[in-house]
């Protein structure tokens, strides 16, 4: 690390990320044993309880280590395990902050052939760790864990109380902590400044960034029934109803040219971006070509009149993500079906757009054949005004732990409980992410640059002291 990078803006903790700089290799060994605990909680060939269950053991362990009190917790019986740390006593002259992460990870079957070395082995490799969770999110989560450690581990007071939770049911739906949340359970903590996560990523390599906001998503699934079963399209073709010809023509009523959605009222509560915040992202790379040689298309789509960050980031979408009917050979299918999703930003109510979709569709769905809805996935947006008194010392940190000039950013995709934070603690989110786009979250060879890792820790000592010294 620069030297530069330990001088404190009005706040001496030298000696805090010095010790991180000197622990770094201990703190790796601790994040591999963690990485190769299987806790799979969504796409695992069998069941994985066991496991789960020891990554929220392993948790409370370190966590006790610490110093802090830890628990798990079984919000609903037969849920995964709710990791719930916190100091012994709750110092009132200090502020309080809520660190949430997850445990739990996707399964590795997607193919399993493609994984250079066993998922669960946590290799390190040419400055990263391999393996699943490594960076989604057990990294990023571990290093804040670090940063509480070295506090304490130094002689020094905390400067503000930390309060973790960690889930082991966010690639399943947080189910569990939803309801932990819901029900007021963090009230007992007292009023509570901001909530951190690291589940998100940063700009690019050497590029941290604070997250401002997260687009809010509605997920639907849908069926058209014809026939009571298949039938031959020569002999029945010309006088028997085609679900898969409904169905199509329904879904193509909902787009219109140039990238623009034709569901009444979609675009009428859209928030426009602001002058400042506008300018920001126009002044971040964003090179077409670049997209496209990383996705291997000739050409990007969507709202053409905007830039490529601005329809990532802060313009609402919709897709078809699913269709199904019928085979190759020459049939007329009894059912087709189709699952189609949207992006949301700040002011769309997904309540209201989810009825009007699916009136849209059934409005084409010709009456001799049956529309039948599944329940819809809905969460709204988040978003943080850039001005907002907490973005400064979020920075601050994010400057001291990455010794490099921090960007403002937000992201096009959605994390239900950062509303569910946002909603029952009415403070603000700080969304700091330590993994990278090409980390490949979910994918084959997932992976976390170590030296990510370390500036992480930092980042996250020196936030806690930041938060501490602005309020």
């Amino acid at each position: 690390m620069s030297k530069s990078s330990v001088k404190m803006v009005g706040v001496s903790y030298d000696s805090v990320l010095a010790y991180v700089d000197a622990h770094i290799s201990d703190y790796v060994d601790q994040l591999k044993k963690f990485v190769a605990i299987p806790s799979i909680s969504a796409g695992a060939a069998e069941d994985t309880s066991e496991t789960l269950a020891a990554a929220a053991s392993f948790l409370v362990s370190d966590l006790l280590t610490t110093g802090l009190h830890a628990e798990a917790l079984e919000v609903v019986a037969g849920s995964n395990l709710l990791v719930v740390a916190h100091p012994p006593e709750l110092d009132a002259a200090k502020p309080t902050v809520l660190i949430y992460g997850h445990y739990d990870v996707q399964g590795v079957d997607n193919p399993r052939s493609a994984w250079q070395h066993d998922p669960f082995a946590a290799v390190e490799e040419n400055g990263y760790l391999i393996g699943r969770g490594s960076s989604d999110n057990k990294g990023p989560c571990f290093a804040h864990i670090k940063a509480v450690a070295a506090i304490i581990e130094t002689g020094k007071r905390l400067p503000v109380n930390p309060i973790f939770l960690f889930e082991g049911e966010e690639e399943c739906g947080s189910a569990a902590i939803g309801q932990f949340v819901r029900s007021g359970a963090l009230d007992r903590f007292g009023p509570i400044l901001c909530t951190i996560i690291s589940d998100t990523s940063m700009f690019g390599p050497d590029q941290p960034a604070l997250t401002l906001g997260l687009r809010g998503i509605l997920m639907l699934e849908l069926s058209v029934r014809g026939a009571n079963r298949d039938l031959h399209s020569g002999l029945y073709g010309g006088v028997a109803p085609n679900p898969n010809t409904a169905l199509v023509r329904a879904l193509a009523a909902l787009f219109g040219d140039g990238g623009r959605i034709e569901v009444p009222g979609f675009y009428d509560n859209v928030r426009q971006l602001s002058a400042e915040e506008k300018k920001r992202y126009d002044q971040l790379p964003q090179d077409e070509k670049s997209y496209c040689d990383e996705i291997g298309v000739s050409g990007l789509s969507g709202e053409i009149s905007y830039s490529i960050l601005e329809r990532r980031w802060t313009r609402p979408t919709l897709d078809i993500n699913f269709l199904e009917g019928g085979s190759p050979r020459t049939v007329l299918p009894a059912e087709a079906r189709a699952a189609v999703s949207a992006r949301l930003v700040p002011d769309q109510v997904p309540e209201t757009i989810d009825r009007t979709l699916r009136r849209v569709i059934a409005e084409h769905i010709p009456d001799n054949m049956a529309l039948e809805f599944g329940p819809s996935h809905l969460s709204p947006s988040y978003v943080l005004d850039l001005n907002h008194p907490l973005v400064e010392p979020a920075l601050n940190a994010l400057r001291i732990g990455f010794d490099r000039k921090p960007v403002l950013i937000r992201e096009g995709g959605s994390i239900p409980i950062v509303t569910e934070f946002a909603d029952q603690t009415k403070a603000p989110v700080l969304l700091l992410g330590m993994g990278q786009m090409t980390d490949n979250w979910h994918g084959p060879n997932e992976r976390f640059s170590l030296r990510d890792f370390h500036r992480g820790i930092r980042m996250s000592a020196a936030l806690l002291h930041e938060l501490a010294s602005h309020t």
